[in-house]
């Protein structure tokens, strides 16, 4: 029989991005004041800086956060975080109610990845002066208040080659389409990661998009009440669908 459990909201997996760490989201986190809230760290970053990324580890660990918090959870990342939320509702999707996609709708490839690995390889050659060059153009680009953020939990710069790797092998499109449950796609109308959006809207039976306009890729931390919101009307939604 299938019913509703209005007591228990939907918990919420936030999953970061590339160079940063869980604790990026944080002013995210305390927009989410309904439901319980987890910003594990990817292999590679933050708490797991010694860890080499790749996909099966960031799944394992994204598995581990749902599971710890009670599955099935809404799963919602930016950028890498939302590729590789895309890999665990492929992979695991009777642990995710409802998947969210901020910044991450260009399927990954091999020749998209080669000015990322490039970069990746440079950082590795020089990376105190990498370090400090990235947090002087955040910094310039974000502003105070998100560059803080960004560098809370340390910026993992040595982990780009890696994660370029994982992902330029990675079918991000195959993943939404084996995830049958609600998947939201959010983009900033200035993104350069929206490129194959209508692909990935079209890839799953149950997706809407939702384009900020004139927003940048960074938009979730620039705009932190406002994905916050985003992603409780999300949840709320999937609170009312039925569990078995």
């Amino acid at each position: 029989m299938s019913t509703i459990d209005s007591a228990a909201p939907t918990p919420v997996v936030l999953v970061h991005g590339l160079r940063v760490s869980g604790s990026s989201l944080r002013r995210i986190t305390a927009g989410i004041t309904d439901r319980p809230v987890r910003t594990p760290d990817l292999p590679g970053h933050g708490t797991r800086s010694a860890d080499t990324f790749d996909m099966d580890g960031a799944v394992r660990v994204v598995v581990e956060a749902i599971d710890a918090l009670g599955a099935p959870a809404v799963v919602a990342g930016m950028s890498l975080g939302g590729y590789v939320s895309m890999a665990v509702a492929g992979r695991h999707p009777e642990r995710v109610r409802g998947l969210v996609v901020m910044c991450a709708t260009t399927q990954p490839s091999r020749m998209l990845a080669s000015p990322f690995r490039a970069f990746g390889a440079a950082t590795s050659v020089l990376p105190a002066q990498a370090a400090v060059i990235s947090k002087v153009l955040t910094r310039a680009v974000v502003g105070r208040q998100v560059a803080e953020d960004m560098e809370a939990g340390g910026l993992a710069l040595h982990s780009i080659r890696d994660v370029v790797g994982a992902l330029s092998d990675f079918d991000a499109l195959a993943a939404v389409g084996d995830f049958p449950g609600p998947t939201a796609f959010v983009n900033g109308g200035r993104d350069q990661f929206r490129l194959h959006e209508q692909r990935f809207l079209a890839a799953s039976d149950h997706a809407e998009l939702q384009v900020i306009p004139g927003a940048s890729h960074l938009f979730p931390l620039i705009q932190p009440a406002r994905t916050a919101g985003i992603i409780t009307a999300f949840a709320q939604r999937c609170d009312r669908i039925p569990t078995r």
